[in-house]
């Protein structure tokens, strides 16, 4: 059994990963992960859990009839389609609130788990098992962990091979992810690995977002370092993982694409970022500035330190554009980074894309504020940071524009067709930033070097 100080001393020296691959590539039928080596997973926790109907293999249970590391105590959750949840049903057909589950909100980092004390003191925890279909050929890891706690009190994490504990760790609340990869040894056919979520000595409730990979390492061979999938380290360079700790495919075959149509097209105008710059309207750009050959880099999810990551293994420097809109940070502030703390990373970033591209003036857009109003608490964070992000600019290579205000009606609210989500631009509020966009920009790319 780990010791928290134990556990914390066993990850820290592969947690925060750097990269300088452009994208992984594999030879055929050889899956390679960003560090070169094969892929040894045998099971995917965060593949397995979001599907109503999980692979061979998996059962989410939790222990109703008996103490954790007992499995006959186990009983299985079941899934409910309405919820997009797994839990254990109520007299009417719902889900109990008093009882273990998970709930599956939208993909790769948001997989919660949820488990709490019953009244009579036991820990009802969630359990998350696969029964090996063979023998190992080497040594099994769990690996690839990943587990983030909201409760101020903690979360336990066990994991058992079969009755046997093998692992047990205190995770505290913390705004990243904490990581971690555990080697279970030799493993038989039929042997199952339960991995649980429980709520700490006399707290009420467990409760984190989750998510491992099941490897099977040959002798001889390494495993790869852990990944943090759901938060990238401050100060990292990293692409967005998927849930088997290597780079989402998808996110993989959208940088190429990005960098392909960077090479292709040698636009003069490039927009970078986050899901909020990924949604303009193409037609929009074209229509005011089509002669520039705009280019969007945005790409949904994207925190700064995604963005450097892209920008460094990107083709930026091929393309050489006159001027590189640059608005990125709002995933950052959700997940509580400080206005320093921001302005410092999108300071790294504007270095990078400075060395790639030296020639290329940067206007960096202030945070746009979300919400209802003007009032609703992000905001404040929000203008102290935007208050940073202005000393960046040098008005040489590095211009600085708040669009923010033409997004907000007088009254301080934020219009639901300009904003309907409270975060993403609709096209009303598209025309309103490109109008308060358009003369600072215009003047940029028709400015001499």
């Amino acid at each position: 059994m780990l010791t928290r100080k134990q556990f914390t001393r066993n990850i820290l020296a592969c947690s925060f990963v750097f990269f300088s691959l452009p994208y992984f590539t594999a030879a055929p039928g050889l899956a390679k992960d960003i560090h070169g080596q094969a892929d040894q997973a045998i099971a995917v926790y965060g593949e397995a859990a979001i599907l109503p109907n999980p692979p061979p293999g998996w059962i989410f249970q939790w222990n109703a009839r008996g103490n954790l590391g007992d499995p006959a105590g186990y009983a299985p959750l079941e899934y409910d389609e309405k919820a997009r949840a797994y839990g254990v049903r109520d007299a009417s057909g719902g889900l109990r609130t008093d009882a273990p589950g998970h709930t599956i909100s939208r993909g790769i980092g948001y997989l919660d788990v949820s488990a709490m004390r019953d009244k009579d003191g036991i820990a009802r925890c969630y359990i998350a098992s696969y029964k090996l279909s063979a023998d190992s050929v080497g040594e099994v890891w769990i690996n690839h962990g990943n587990l983030r706690s909201p409760l101020s009190y903690g979360t336990n994490l066990h994991v058992y091979v079969n009755e046997q504990l093998k692992e047990q760790s205190l995770i505290k609340k913390d705004r990243f992810a904490q990581v971690f990869q555990f080697n279970l040894g030799r493993l038989k056919k039929d042997d199952v690995i339960h991995v649980a979520i429980g709520p700490e000595a006399k707290a009420a409730k467990g409760a984190g977002r989750l998510f491992y990979v099941i490897e099977d390492c040959p002798t001889g061979q390494k495993v790869a370092p852990p990944v943090n999938i759901i938060s990238p380290a401050l100060n990292a360079s990293t692409p967005q993982f998927g849930a088997n700790g290597k780079i989402g495919a998808a996110y993989a075959d959208k940088h190429k694409a990005q960098c392909d149509a960077l090479a292709a097209s040698r636009p003069e105008l490039v927009f970078i970022g986050d899901s909020i710059t990924a949604r303009w309207p193409q037609e929009v750009l074209e229509a005011r500035f089509g002669k520039y050959r705009p280019i969007n880099l945005g790409i949904g999810g994207d925190w700064i330190q995604n963005v450097l990551w892209r920008v460094q293994n990107g083709s930026l420097e091929t393309a050489g554009p006159k001027v590189v809109v640059l608005l990125i940070g709002a995933n950052n502030i959700t997940a509580g980074f400080t206005p320093e703390e921001v302005s410092a990373e999108i300071g790294t970033l504007l270095k990078a894309i400075q060395s790639k591209s030296a020639k290329s003036k940067i206007l960096l857009l202030g945070i746009l504020p979300r919400g209802a109003s003007i009032q609703d608490k992000p905001n404040e964070s929000i203008r102290q940071t935007n208050m940073q992000l202005s000393t960046l600019a040098d008005q040489k290579q590095i211009f600085y524009l708040d669009v923010g205000a033409k997004l907000i009606e007088p009254d301080g609210s934020i219009a639901k067709e300009v904003m309907p989500d409270k975060l993403h631009v609709a096209a009303p509020g598209f025309t309103r930033w490109i109008e308060a966009m358009g003369p600072t920009l215009e003047a940029l790319l028709n400015e001499g070097p």
